[in-house]
């Protein structure tokens, strides 16, 4: 089995930093994403810990508990994945998404804290999910979420069926760049290392 490649790495740049939510009254530190590294995992698994037993399966698809959050977070591949979010004034995480690229497709999960909702913040993270999958390159977008908020999002955002089938994911294709490969496209699909992102919610 081939070592998973290392994408390219991508600061958030101007282009890649959403402004604040246009709904609600958030605070001064909601204002800009961040990229996170092992060294904020204890926050990452508390914010997951935090979400209810409808919100996790939500989240992940399927139901899960602590003990298998706990092993999500410690799988997480700081440096190939990334993983971005949006903090409180305290600094506790209250939105985050995980997007992987794996051979020129982009596959992503959305979590916002439930004192957080209706605020925009899941839409700042699925627009921050597009522009990063455009700065990597990516020839797709694959939603898996069952969340009907994120359905939404996708909808909206162009998101379709392919060939119009019930059962299919929803997908949005984007230009493929010559560097989607160098990107992280020689990484095979289904690595055991590899935590599963899919099955977004927010």
């Amino acid at each position: 089995m081939h070592a998973p490649a290392r994408p390219t790495a991508v600061p958030l740049t101007p282009a890649l930093t959403p402004t604040a939510p246009d709904t609600g009254a958030p605070d001064h530190a909601l204002r800009r994403l961040r990229r996170f590294g092992a060294a904020d995992a204890a926050r990452i698994r508390a914010h997951l810990l935090a979400l209810d037993t409808d919100d996790r399966l939500l989240r992940f698809s399927h139901g899960i508990r602590d003990e298998g959050i706990a092993a999500y977070v410690a799988a997480l591949d700081f440096a190939r994945d990334h993983v971005h979010g949006l903090c409180s004034a305290q600094g506790d995480i209250v939105a985050l998404a995980h997007v992987a690229l794996r051979d020129g497709e982009i596959d992503f999960g959305l979590s916002v804290s439930p004192d957080q909702r209706q605020r925009g913040l899941g839409r700042t993270l699925f627009g921050h999910v597009i522009a990063l999958a455009r700065a990597l390159g990516a020839a797709r977008i694959v939603c898996h979420s069952i969340s009907p908020a994120v359905l939404h999002m996708a909808a909206a955002n162009g998101f379709r069926r392919p060939g119009g089938r019930p059962g299919a994911p929803l997908v949005l294709a984007l230009r493929a760049e010559p560097h989607c490969t160098a990107a992280g496209g020689h990484a095979p699909r289904g690595v055991s290392s590899t935590p599963p992102v899919r099955r977004a919610a927010a």
